[in-house]
């Protein structure tokens, strides 16, 4: 009995052993799995009706009653992460999928993605782990010594890591040795980091964004809210927009962290704005979506329906709104110019950098949709 009970824990830790071995290998490369005419999302003709069609659709391979987590939106990739962490990278803009892959183990923390120099790199449970773009291929897998709280970021010569001390840890990107400290020292939880050759910031969630050298811990700049600022801060290369708890949207400039402009909403904000050339866009609860001139603030619009930008193409703006319908709004004119029910979709992304709409559902089922031309 002892022998049966000892070999069932050693084939147990075996077969576990061999799952957290093929999270480490490389990414499988799928089939092609288009959808299929009854399985779009929308019918094409309901789309063409108010001005849309379709670029590919695609049925994402996840196991029957799995959903789609997240979308993520990285350079030329459109990766789709399920809740038991199986990650599928494809060409966002033909769908060709390129590669998919148990990224992290079922139920294990996993911080989303970020990209730097053609990699990958994430939080994984309590490692750092970096990953090629073009394959999946795991390049470095580092245990971090202390918890990890939430998305690291990267330049050319660091990691930098927010952990549940309250501080950013700063580790050297070519061996990882770990090489200085900081902290806001306001006793709140860092909420997001985020690094360029000349600064970092970090935000807390004592309402604190502050600024400091990349290769040690000399505050350039230090902003003070007046609640917890909500992750991701927003940034165009000249300010950094972001929202608070304390009911506020904010732009500071980038190079001296002085405020430009402040916008006073009815509610208080739990969602990060989103910027693009000329507007940002905050969702707020009660309110629906507003539109402010990033310039200086000012209102531009208000849908009280509205739950998200989905992507802008001139002056067409095409909004996620309530009741499962996607609204395809005039900026200039400021008007509703076509809906159109999507009664199955359960996941949309925020596209700031062209015209394609990518929506998704519970099944797997996730498709890229353009306004046609005028």
């Amino acid at each position: 009995m002892k022998k049966t009970v000892c070999s069932l824990l050693i084939l147990t830790v075996a077969l576990f052993t061999i799952f957290l071995t093929g999270c480490k290998e490389e990414a499988s490369k799928p089939q092609p799995n288009p959808a299929l005419a009854d399985q779009l999302l929308i019918p094409p003709q309901a789309l063409r009706d108010v001005g849309l069609e379709y670029v590919f659709s695609y049925v994402v391979p996840i196991r029957p009653g799995e959903k789609i987590k997240n979308f993520e939106i990285i350079g030329d990739r459109f990766y789709v992460i399920s809740g038991r962490n199986y990650l599928t990278s494809l060409d966002r803009h033909a769908l060709n999928p390129v590669y998919n892959w148990q990224i992290a183990p079922p139920e294990t923390i996993f911080c989303g993605l970020r990209e730097f120099d053609n990699q990958l790199y994430s939080i994984v449970g309590a490692d750092l782990v970096a990953f090629d773009q073009a394959e999946g291929k795991v390049l470095m897998k580092n245990s971090l010594g202390f918890s990890p709280l939430c998305s690291p970021a990267r330049n050319n010569n660091f990691y930098y890591v927010p952990g549940t001390d309250d501080r950013v840890h700063a580790f050297r990107a070519a061996d990882m040795v770990r090489l200085f400290d900081v902290s806001a020292n306001d006793g709140g939880l860092i909420t997001t980091v985020q690094a360029t050759s000349d600064f970092v910031i970090f935000a807390t969630t004592a309402g604190t964004i502050a600024a400091i050298q990349p290769d040690s811990p000399t505050q350039i700049w230090r902003f003070e809210a007046a609640d917890a600022v909500n992750a991701p801060v927003a940034y165009d290369g000249k300010r950094f927009v972001f929202s608070s708890k304390d009911a506020c949207i904010y732009s500071i400039s980038a190079a001296t962290g002085k405020l430009q402009w402040k916008y006073l909403t009815s509610a208080i904000l739990t969602n990060a704005p989103q910027i693009t050339d000329s507007f940002v866009y905050q969702f707020v609860d009660g309110r629906g979506l507003l539109a402010l001139k990033k310039v200086n603030g000012e209102l531009a619009w208000q849908m009280p329906d509205g739950l998200a930008l989905l992507a802008e193409d001139g002056r067409r703006v095409c909004i996620m709104a309530k009741n499962k319908k996607l609204l395809v709004y005039d900026n200039v004119d400021n008007k509703i110019i076509n809906e159109i029910d999507v009664p199955g979709i359960t996941r949309w992304a925020t596209n700031t950098r062209d015209n394609l709409i990518y929506l998704g559902d519970d099944a797997g089922r996730i498709a890229a949709i353009k306004p046609i031309k005028y």
